[in-house]
């Protein structure tokens, strides 16, 4: 079956903001439902020359989930005329495509934006480093698609793969800047002009590992020569040799810029949405290398470096699109663009010979219609969204049938749910949205987003926010609003913030919903994991939450000898106030690296003091012969953790790299393919070698669960995991650990496919239940139907799966394993000074409204001053001679209700502070007595203890010779006693006078 379907390509125009096409103004922005695209098609035709497209019969998707489309599916309509207001849509071209004019037809019709799939990378365009580049084939396709107004993205510039040639083996840092300078300006210089100009690039594609342990310390997040063992980043190892191994990121991106100053540079990477680490680490990656941009090249004028972060959306039916949120906001807060730029979405347990079902054709479509709601929703951010290959056989991934056309051009299910997402999930409507929302005093818009943090001042402890907090712009008689509170009293904490979940829904259709989290918080500082890096040295940082919009922060890093603990080396950095309601990260560092041995005669403490000198949280203290960051014995098991799994027989750790064949030894009943083992070294319950853990050791456990348990159910006390690998793993293509088919004792163990839902009874894993003493386990999968049952097994020559019918006890006890969790363990301590030691002895505090003199001793230069801060603002000053000083203060500069602090200077340079308390006095008793000496006369004490709004208490004593009985008035420090005294050497009275 065919459809004549008219078109007429334009050029793009969503940068413009162009809303008219051959003066036909189309409809705006975010259209409901798949009638109002047809017939904006429709309303067109005219005009345009024809051609003929294929399609399928669509009685299929004639009724989704029960539900009927506003309209019949068979219409064809055009891909990025359905998305034109919101981003454009893209897809690959090769220049055989556009010799083949019904598949290029198809190509013009549906997308605007079109990436060479191989023929911009190294190795197509110039593999040969010694020889010039080819240019010949990519100008004649990309002048060809420019002049057919696609919008035209550069894939890649550095790659560690696709480019045999580049870096040459064996280069140094100097020649290999030098060759990726040579290669960008060449490759990039050329097509920034003439008719095949680029407008997009992706300059460095998949640098990232998949799953960094300190996801903020992106440096040691990238691939690298060491790390991991498969397919790393030749360009690092090149520039680590004599330099610095990750300054080929930004070389990248400067050369990129010198060469194609109108391009739009992007960061490409998968695996990005299955764990939050790697996106976090490409942010901290952007955020960092832009700001160092800017710093360094003030006349860009706030132009970015990193413009775009591409996020290349190779996944199956097991995404979680909730994580994939997560990472839109993640990459949205770098102010940079978004792309989707290889988006496909394959079955898992497919092939050439099995294809998929029509239930699982109608979870394709569900998923891309999650897909492209959530798209949507970010439409604001996102640019483009690319399929990754015209239909199912241009695929790279075809055995997993990942796109929305067939392999003869036809509509599958998941196109129709991608042209109108909303109406194949059944939501008739679009969801409601809230506009603002309102909490003391300050209004939010909403604007698209979902989440927010609220800043809460320190001396409210419960907040208190309902619907009435709420602004829409629907009927009260359209929407529900609900507000839950968790806790639901509303209180909060330091460092326990509370968290409103806002849901507004339609009265007549409940489900159709939007929810939105509010954080309520007090401003909170969270220390991350110190790095020690050559470029940048020694570097600490914190990240700050629930800004209060007026705190500005002074971070300090002290250093000093584990020897005789005398301050070796300290410094300072201060910042203004981050905006109110938001976070950031705050980063000090030494002038150069320290070197490890330097380290470990040192300790290390952080802190992180407001403008008033008053420390905003507790200092993290460093042993730099204690490791704080280390793999230990795990006693219980969470989905979504990363474990190290050891065999507890052969003291191997469990590795995702093929083992051709496991022979019949250590307790293998049968050879079979397995797994590897990595040796590793454990003292008291503690990894210590291979110092270096590689990816492919660790293994994230997920919950899931098994469609064929037989008796190994959560009813049972049993919880099932998979258990996945990042290297080659994740979304892009799955590397969760199975075991194949077996018929005897000894079961093959596989990562290098992917398994249907309805096997996955040989990939979800069940354990006896860990030994609360040694921490042992056994490692299981269970197939109830014909009872097979095999256990993670591993000997000296790697893992496999031992069983078979026989029951689990018969050999659970030979195949025990021990699992290893990433901990992490600091010291902290409180704030009462920094820097060099000052003593004020006997000074501990000063007293409200009172004058006083504050001595003060601390190893400094002479000329030092000694500044006393109230409020952060100077009220008195002394300078340093002999390691000494004295500050004089007026009582009317001493306020109860203020912070004071002394500082001590070396010209502009911090060498120490200490906190000075202030207290009132609560009380104050005189006391006397007398005693007789030689003759007539007696000796007169007076005391007047004092007693403060700390609990302290101080006296003051004054010491007198009377003759005989005496009735007089004496001063006691700050004040005047009468005493009264009478014979027997008794006070007859003694009490303050009044003033």
């Amino acid at each position: 079956m065919y459809l004549l379907v008219m078109y007429h390509q334009t050029p793009n125009n969503k940068k413009e903001g162009i809303k008219v096409m051959k003066g036909m103004t189309f409809f705006k922005k975010k259209a409901r439902n798949l009638l109002t695209y047809f017939l904006a098609l429709v309303f067109t035709l005219s005009s345009f020359p024809a051609t003929v497209l294929p399609v399928m019969n669509a009685s299929a998707a004639e009724v989704v989930n029960g539900k009927t489309p506003r309209t019949s599916a068979k219409e064809v309509v055009s891909l990025k005329e359905v998305y034109k207001d919101h981003f454009l849509i893209g897809n690959t071209v090769s220049p055989a495509d556009l010799t083949n004019a019904a598949k290029y037809d198809f190509m013009k019709f549906h997308y605007n934006a079109l990436t060479p799939e191989n023929a911009t990378k190294p190795d197509s365009i110039w593999s040969n480093p010694t020889r010039d580049p080819s240019f010949t084939s990519a100008d004649n396709m990309l002048t060809q698609v420019k002049a057919d107004g696609f919008y035209t993205i550069g894939h890649a510039l550095a790659w560690h793969n696709q480019s045999a040639g580049w870096p040459q083996s064996g280069q140094n840092y100097t020649e290999a800047r030098a060759s990726l300078k040579r290669y960008i300006s060449t490759i990039a210089g050329h097509y920034s002009q003439g008719p095949y100009k680029l407008n997009t690039w992706d300059v460095v594609n998949e640098a990232m590992r998949d799953n960094p342990e300190n996801p903020t310390d992106w440096r040691n997040a990238l691939r690298s020569g060491i790390q991991p063992t498969e397919r790393p980043s030749r360009w690092f190892e090149a520039y680590a040799n004599g330099g610095n191994g990750w300054d080929y990121i930004y070389d990248a991106f400067l050369f990129a810029r010198e060469a194609a100053p109108d391009a739009i540079l992007y960061y490409n990477d998968f695996n990005d949405e299955e764990l939050a680490n790697k996106a976090i680490a490409i942010a901290s990656m952007v955020n960092e290398l832009n700001e160092r941009y800017a710093n360094e090249h003030p006349e860009v004028n706030g132009r970015k470096l990193i413009e775009g972060i591409g996020i290349q959306g190779h996944y199956n039916l097991r995404l979680n699109v909730d994580n994939l949120e997560e990472v839109l906001k993640v990459y949205s807060e770098t102010g940079c663009e978004i792309s989707i730029t290889e988006l496909d979405v394959q079955f898992n347990g497919t092939s050439a010979e099995v294809p998929p079902t029509e239930a699982q054709l109608k979870e394709q479509a569900e998923l891309y219609a999650k897909l492209f709601m959530l798209y949507k929703k970010y439409s604001d951010n996102i640019e483009r969204v690319t399929f990754w290959g015209v239909a199912d056989n241009n695929s790279w991934r075809r055995t997993g049938y990942p796109l929305p056309f067939d392999s003869s051009g036809a509509p599958k299910e998941a196109y129709w749910a991608i042209i109108n997402p909303e109406a194949y999930l059944g939501l008739d409507d679009l969801p409601p949205k809230l506009t603002s929302f309102d909490f003391g005093g300050d209004v939010f818009n909403v604007a698209g987003k979902t989440e927010f943090d609220v800043n809460v001042p320190k001396d409210v402890s419960k907040i208190d926010f309902s619907a009435a907090n709420i602004a829409h712009k629907y009927p009260d008689d359209d929407v529900d609003v609900n507000v839950t509170l968790n806790p639901a009293s509303g209180a909060l904490g330091a460092e326990k913030p509370a968290v409103a979940s806002v849901k507004i829904a339609r009265k007549d259709s409940p489900k159709i919903s939007t929810t939105y989290t509010v954080n309520f918080g007090h401003m909170t500082a969270e220390w991350e994991k110190d790095q020690n890096y050559k470029d940048t040295g020694y570097r600490s940082s914190v990240n700050i939450r629930f800004s209060d919009g007026e705190t500005q922060f002074k971070l300090f890093q002290e250093f000093y000898n584990r020897d005789d603990g005398k301050l070796a080396m300290l410094n300072s950095k201060e910042f203004q106030p981050l905006p109110k309601h938001t976070g950031g990260k705050l980063t000090i560092n030494t002038d150069s690296s320290m070197d490890d041995d330097h380290l470990k005669t040192l300790k290390l403490k952080k802190s992180l003091w407001d403008q008033n000198w008053a420390p905003i949280n507790q200092a993290r203290v460093t042993d730099f012969t204690v490791p704080e960051n280390f793999w230990r014995l795990a006693k219980t098991i969470k989905s979504g953790k990363t474990y190290i799994v050891v065999s507890a027989n052969s003291g191997l750790a469990l590795t995702n790299r093929n083992v051709t064949s496991v022979p019949a030894t250590g307790g293998v009943t049968n050879a079979k393919r397995g797994l590897a083992g990595t040796p590793v070294t454990i003292v008291d319950d503690i990894i210590v070698a291979p110092e270096l853990i590689q990816d492919n050791t660790r293994l994230i456990f997920n919950e899931s669960t098994s469609p064929d348990p037989g008796p190994y159910t959560r009813a049972n006390g049993y919880t099932g995991y998979t258990m996945l690998s990042l290297v080659h793993g994740g979304l892009v293509a799955p590397s969760i650990l199975w075991r194949d088919l077996s018929s005897d004792m000894t079961a093959p163990l596989r990562t290098d496919t992917t398994i249907g839902d309805s096997a996955l009874d040989r990939a979800v894993w069940f354990n006896t239940g860990i030994d609360p003493d040694t921490g042992e386990t056994t490692l299981f999968s269970h197939t109830g139907s014909n009872n097979y049952t095999y256990a993670l097994h591993g000997s000296e020559n790697g893992f496999v799966g031992q069983g078979g019918t026989a029951p689990l006890e018969d050999y659970a006890a030979a195949s025990r394993v021990k699992l290893y969790e990433y901990v992490s363990d600091y010291s902290y301590e409180d704030l009462t000074s920094l820097g060099a030691e000052i003593s004020l002895d006997p000074v501990e505090r000063i007293v409200s409204e009172r004058d006083a003199n504050i001595p003060i001793t601390a190893d400094v230069p002479d000329g030092s001053k000694a500044v006393l801060k109230k409020d952060g603002v100077s009220v008195a000053s002394s300078t340093f001679a002999n390691g000494k000083a004295v500050i004089s203060v007026k009582g009317s500069d001493v306020d109860a209700g203020a912070n004071y602090a002394v500082v001590v200077y070396d010209g502009s340079k911090i060498l120490g502070v200490v906190i000075l308390p202030v207290v009132t006095v609560v009380s104050a008793t005189p006391t006397a007595t007398v005693k007789k000496l030689n003759g007539n006369q007696k000796r007169l004490t007076v005391t007047v203890t004092e007693e403060y709004s700390d609990d302290s208490a101080e006296p003051f004593t004054e010491e007198v010779l009377i003759r005989n009985n005496a009735a007089d008035v004496y001063q006691v420090g700050p004040y005047k006693v009468y005493v009264d005294t009478k014979g027997n050497n008794k006070i007859r009275k003694c009490y303050i006078m009044n003033e």
